[in-house]
């Protein structure tokens, strides 16, 4: 009789419990019978289980073992929960970057189509146009030919970068841009604006009374496109 045969008869005896002896005596003869049917058993399951709910089966928590003993599943099922919670955040962030950048881009895509249609090329609709479209609490749009040499001096690290400066401005920097027109400065955005690679024509100071409104962790990309974007509706213009 094969072992399959003699396991069902062991529990198809009238609907009796099969006798303890006889199991046991069965066990003993067979021993690998138990790893053999259990696990191909388990594996159906399991195979169930994945088709009718795919998340379940990582939400299921093994039995713990016994204490002083180290379980490798135990462990493995930890490292790779710990590697799917990284993963996964890791993807929410990147999501969450792809939706701001959208945003992002709609916004400047407007204030760029809202250039084109303004006739008025002045420094004082760049002005408008840049309160409409983004969020700060001032705009002052400084020509940078009318400075004097002392003032042109405060900024001379950043005028040779050109790269955006953003973030807290010092007092010196502060009163330069925005005069008295803003004295609650919490952050702010200097752009270079202009295609003089000698020097600006303008510079364009953006504040927010918010201390993180301009960041610097935050990157200048974005300030450089208001940048180029500004120069190109100026172009015709001059600080006169």
């Amino acid at each position: 009789m094969t072992n399959e045969a003699t396991a069902i008869s062991l529990i198809d005896n009238n609907n009796q419990s099969p006798d303890k002896a006889a199991v046991v005596d069965f066990l003993q003869q067979n021993p690998g019978f138990l790893a053999e049917h259990c696990q191909t058993q388990l594996r159906s399951v399991l195979e169930d289980l994945l088709e009718s709910s795919p998340t379940l089966l990582t939400e299921i928590e093994l039995p713990s073992p016994p204490d002083g003993v180290a379980s490798l599943p135990h462990i493995q099922l930890r490292i790779q929960r710990e590697r799917l919670a990284r993963l996964t955040r890791q993807i929410n962030l990147l999501r969450a970057t792809a939706e701001d950048n959208a945003r992002l881009d709609q916004v400047l895509h407007d204030f760029a189509s809202d250039l084109l249609r303004t006739p008025q090329r002045t420094a004082e609709q760049l002005t408008v146009l840049i309160h409409r479209h983004f969020t700060v609490d001032a705009v002052e749009l400084v020509c940078f030919a009318d400075l004097k040499t002392q003032s042109k001096q405060i900024l001379s690290g950043w005028v040779e970068s050109r790269s955006p400066l953003c973030g807290r401005l010092n007092e010196a920097q502060r009163q330069l841009v925005f005069d008295t027109h803003f004295p609650d400065t919490g952050s702010a955005a200097l752009i270079a604006v202009g295609n003089n690679p000698a020097e600006p024509d303008w510079i364009l100071a953006l504040g927010r009374h918010a201390p993180d409104g301009f960041n610097p962790t935050q990157g200048t990309l974005f300030l450089s496109q208001i940048g180029e974007l500004a120069a190109a509706f100026l172009c015709p213009q001059t600080c006169d």
